[in-house]
């Protein structure tokens, strides 16, 4: 009898243990208390929650990205729209029959044109600056109080965004993409003339900068390095540098649509960049040049406009991939990881039954007696 008990009360132990892990999973409807319980089911449900976690973090960023997208596709649409009207100003400004003083008023107008483009150059959204390439918290464009004259401060670099585990495409363009357009090809050994306020680029986008490198003695470094080899400049003395290309590549002079705006203006006043007075004649030869650079620029901002397009595509195409698969590692998750609520009620009511004969036959041996048990 004493083996007898003994057995009820270990076959009891084991009913109390597994009645605990069902009533937990009834609760908690996970299908694993402790990772022991299945060490391989437990560490494939890890892997699946980290993948979770992982691509939850990747849809929220893209989810983000959005309003810096848009943003970037409006801004570069209305600055096409101001620049468009700008051509349009300055073509009726070249006509025979439109007098200095009109051209004057066309002048004006196109300053406020001007600080129109300035605005949308430097848009932020949440917190960050659609046209600053990587550099998202550096205003892009800025203007100088005493000269007039605005200029780019960031660099030619290119926002990325998270698509993917280790995979990161492009966002957005930076400001030359958008507002600067090519003055001119300078081939490897050409010689060539430019502003400081003008960005030179190789084929790769690397900037060549123009660094004093002490003395009034000017050079331009491959994007800023003064430990690489640099192209040797010499200062004009009239705002401008003329340089010889001593690399193998293809050189480009990008100008920028401010500066090439200010050109015009000033020849609407009948006036060079420098305030001096020229003739009517040589304001309409800048003019029909300034209608010329006003149109490349507008070409330069279709191809930015375009660019910002394609890969907003891409990153709606990644969204719906990344997407695609958090549902099936949700599933897989429910799968592996959650309990089979309907086999746990199931034996449940088994574990029920099987307490209930159990007490019984505890009771039935707690009421034997010897002499129950001799009759």
């Amino acid at each position: 009898m004493i083996k007898s008990l003994d057995a009820i009360t270990y076959n009891l132990s084991i009913l109390d243990e597994r009645n605990h892990k069902v009533n937990t999973a009834l609760s908690t409807k996970e299908a694993l208390e402790y990772g022991s319980d299945d060490s391989i089911k437990y560490s494939y449900i890890i892997s699946l929650q980290g993948d979770i976690n992982s691509y939850s973090s990747i849809q929220d960023n893209i989810t983000l990205s959005k309003a810096f997208n848009s943003s970037s596709d409006s801004a570069l649409k209305e600055a096409k729209d101001v620049t468009d009207e700008i051509i349009a100003k300055l073509i009726e400004a070249n006509t025979d029959t439109t007098a200095d003083e009109d051209r004057e008023v066309i002048a004006t107008e196109l300053e406020d044109s001007k600080n129109v483009l300035l605005s949308l150059a430097n848009t932020k959204v949440n917190g960050q600056y659609l046209f600053s390439g990587i550099n998202t918290d550096t205003k892009p464009f800025v203007t100088d109080s005493v000269t007039g004259q605005t200029s780019y401060q960031s660099d030619n670099s290119t926002k990325t965004l998270n698509v993917e585990k280790a995979t990161y495409v492009s966002q957005g363009v930076n400001g030359i993409d958008a507002f600067y357009y090519e003055n001119a090809a300078v081939g490897s050994t050409d010689t060539f003339t430019f502003s400081a306020n003008e960005k030179i680029l190789d084929p790769e986008g690397n900037e060549w900068q123009l660094i004093d490198s002490g003395g009034g003695v000017y050079e331009l470094y491959l994007n800023g390095d003064t430990s690489s080899t640099p192209i040797s400049v010499t200062d004009n003395g009239d705002g401008t540098f003329t340089a010889t290309n001593s690399t193998s590549s293809t050189l480009s002079v990008q100008h920028s649509i401010f500066d090439a705006l200010d050109e015009v203006i000033a020849a609407l006043k009948l006036q060079d960049t420098d305030g001096n007075t020229i003739s009517s004649a040589a304001a309409r030869d800048l003019i029909s040049t300034g209608i010329d650079n006003i149109k490349s620029a507008y070409d330069s901002q279709n191809i930015a406009h375009s660019t910002v397009g394609s890969r907003t595509a891409a990153i709606n195409t990644y969204n719906d991939v990344v997407s695609s698969k958090l549902t099936n590692l949700k599933s897989l998750e429910e799968e592996y990881a959650g309990a089979d609520l309907t086999a746990l009620a199931i034996e449940s009511k088994a574990l029920e039954n099987t307490y209930t004969a159990l007490y019984s036959t505890i009771n039935r041996m707690n009421n034997m007696s010897l002499v129950n048990f001799l009759s």
